[in-house]
């Protein structure tokens, strides 16, 4: 029968334990072992894992770069590969860790109570593990139960946690042995077995010396709860398990956004996070309707991954890129695409994801490109303009150093803006500033700068060996937007021969695009445009006109062209007819329909 006082002992041991204060715990066995009491023994066990905890505490170890591939999944013949690290262990056993073995290796010559007994192999196990013994490991802890033992006196609450570290080194000596089955089991019946023993509001993984940690920018080695959760997604994605893998790794992630602090095993979850967006948009593929039911929680995933690298990432050194960053932000305009977020609401919600990437970016073209793109989706032209000035200033910029380097035969920077991106980028921003900004010569300058851009690319580059061909879709909007700013140019002209020679350029290169693409909807849109205003060739614009509102009948531009042409004729019950056909096609008229009441059904 236990005294009153040393049952108090014994309640602040397993306390101290559980929240990882191991020089409380060292000092309170010590009180154990000094008077020679009846748990002596268990008082050297505790002293001899705080004795380990405390040497792992001062470690050195950097988590982003212990898991900087983690969660890389390949594809090969043989199935899903995906990259999931070891937990950080040391690689050559030090004179303590083997200190430590012989001292617990001596107290197991002891009569040992079955309580003992199996936090005695547990922590030897985990001196064996950190050490990088694994076999020996694996045979300290195969012989165990893979249920938690009944709540002794000596550690009721801290048992559960020597269970999860026995459950997951198990896991871990399996993974390893490429027996991935038994890892997952093993992972999975501790997670299980450890939520039935905790109430409904209990936290499943709680950090150790989380103030400390914090303070140090230092975390545990392992938590082993943090670690089965993860490590149970891992092992489903390496057996190609995918859909139970992606729920297992949802779990994680939602049991993650819990943990205090915030920052406790930041890297990973981003890691974790990025992982399942892809998985999320492997099972999307073409699937509509899997999209829209998929719309909410891609965005979440975002802004968690987002939140995430605000939390793991300062703003950089001048000419320093985060690439976990500018994946983020490639990926999230990529997704929104493949839902269709292409809501206000939707949109501004990715415009947040980009301006905090701008905060963790410096001058990244490529986050100034997304901006342009949905800047000019949204409807904030002002911003737009704003974005697309900046952008070509750095993309200018970074094309003088790529000449500098091609004529001096050094190295060309990785990560630079291509080519093709630039170039659609450019053709956005000459969209904008003739069609939005009501700006010609705005929109001839970009323009401009595209053409220099592609033929300096053809001069230096004929074979096309270093980089690939301008599309044709591209060369033909370029076209196109120089066409029709000399046409608006030509329409506001005073001068009779600046007049011709602009509505000249602009037949010639509205032509000359209009047969690079001729899908492009707005090439024919605006021959039409400059057929009638230019040349009052009624004929030949309402053909152009018709073929553009053949391309895309639910734009009204084209037919209101049409109307309008029409009317010239003194068509009028023709440009009726065309009126009640182009409202019929517009995007519009359903909504239009339903909100008259006397309205034919059929129709």
């Amino acid at each position: 029968m236990l005294s009153s006082r040393h049952q108090s002992v014994l309640k602040e041991i397993d306390a101290a334990r559980c929240v990882g204060s191991w020089s409380t715990a060292s000092a309170l066995a010590a009180k154990l072992v000094k008077h020679g009491s009846p748990g002596h023994v268990f008082g050297s066990i505790v002293s001899s894992e705080a004795e380990l905890e405390e040497y792992l505490a001062k470690v050195e170890w950097s988590p982003q770069e212990h898991w900087s591939d983690d969660g890389i999944m390949q594809r090969s013949s043989n199935g899903v590969r995906v990259t999931a690290r070891y937990p950080m262990n040391i690689s050559s056993s030090p004179k303590q860790l083997e200190a430590l073995e012989k001292r617990l290796q001596k107290i197991g010559k002891h009569t040992l109570s079955d309580e003992e007994a199996y936090q005695l192999s547990v922590v030897t196990a985990k001196v064996y593990f950190y050490g990088s013994k694994f076999e020996q490991c694996q045979a300290a802890v195969d012989s165990l139960a893979t249920t938690i033992p009944d709540e002794g006196a000596m550690s009721p609450v801290y048992v559960r946690q020597l269970y999860m570290a026995q459950m997951v080194m198990r896991g871990i000596t399996a993974e390893m042995h490429g027996d991935m089955d038994t890892a997952h089991s093993m992972y999975d019946t501790a997670l299980v077995t450890l939520k039935e023993r905790l109430s409904s509001q209990a936290a499943l993984v709680v950090p150790r010396g989380s103030a400390a940690g914090a303070e140090k920018s230092h975390e545990e080695l392992v938590n082993w709860a943090e670690e089965a959760l993860y490590r149970r997604a891992m092992a489903s994605l390496a057996q190609d398990n995918i859909d139970r893998g992606a729920d297992e790794l949802a779990v994680y992630i939602r049991v993650m956004d819990n943990v205090t602090p915030a920052t406790f095993r930041v890297f990973r979850r981003l890691r974790a996070n990025r992982l399942h967006m892809q998985l999320e948009r492997q099972s999307i593929g073409t699937d509509s309707s899997a999209a829209t039911q998929a719309k909410e929680r891609v965005m979440a995933s975002h802004r968690r991954q987002m939140a995430l690298l605000k939390a793991t990432y300062a703003f950089p050194r001048a000419n320093e890129a985060h690439a976990e960053v500018l994946a983020e932000v490639d990926g999230a305009a990529r997704d929104w695409e493949l839902v269709r977020a292409f809501s206000r609401v939707e949109s501004l919600r990715l415009l947040e994801v980009l301006y905090e990437a701008v905060f963790l970016t410096f001058n990244s073209p490529q986050v100034l490109r997304h901006l342009v793109h949905v800047l000019v989706r949204f409807g904030d032209y002002h911003e737009a303009r704003l974005a697309f000035v900046t952008y070509r200033e750095l993309v200018e910029r970074q094309l003088e150093r790529v000449k500098k380097a091609l004529g001096s035969g050094s190295k060309i920077d990785s990560g630079l803006e291509s080519v093709n991106n630039i170039l659609r980028t450019v053709v956005v921003g000459a969209r904008l500033f003739l069609v939005h900004l009501d700006s010609a010569h705005d929109c001839l300058s970009v323009v401009h700068f595209a053409n220099d851009l592609i033929d300096d690319v053809e001069a230096r580059n004929p074979d096309h060996q270093i980089i690939p061909p301008v599309p044709e879709t591209i060369r033909a909007q370029v076209a196109l937007w120089k066409g029709a700013a000399h046409g608006r140019l030509a329409q506001r002209s005073r001068e009779p021969s600046n007049r011709a020679d602009h509505h000249c350029a602009a037949l010639q290169l509205l032509r000359q695009a209009a047969e690079l693409n001729p899908q492009l909807y707005e090439a024919h849109y605006f021959l039409a445009l400059e057929l009638a205003l230019g040349t009052r060739d009624i004929a030949a614009a309402t053909a152009a006109a018709k073929q553009a509102a053949a391309l895309d009948a639910t734009r009204l531009d084209a037919w209101h062209l049409l109307v309008l042409l029409s009317t010239a004729r003194k068509d009028y019950a023709k440009a009726l007819q065309i009126c009640e056909v182009a409202m019929r096609q517009s995007v519009w008229w359903p909504a239009y329909n339903e909100s008259q009441p006397n309205a034919n059904k059929s129709e």
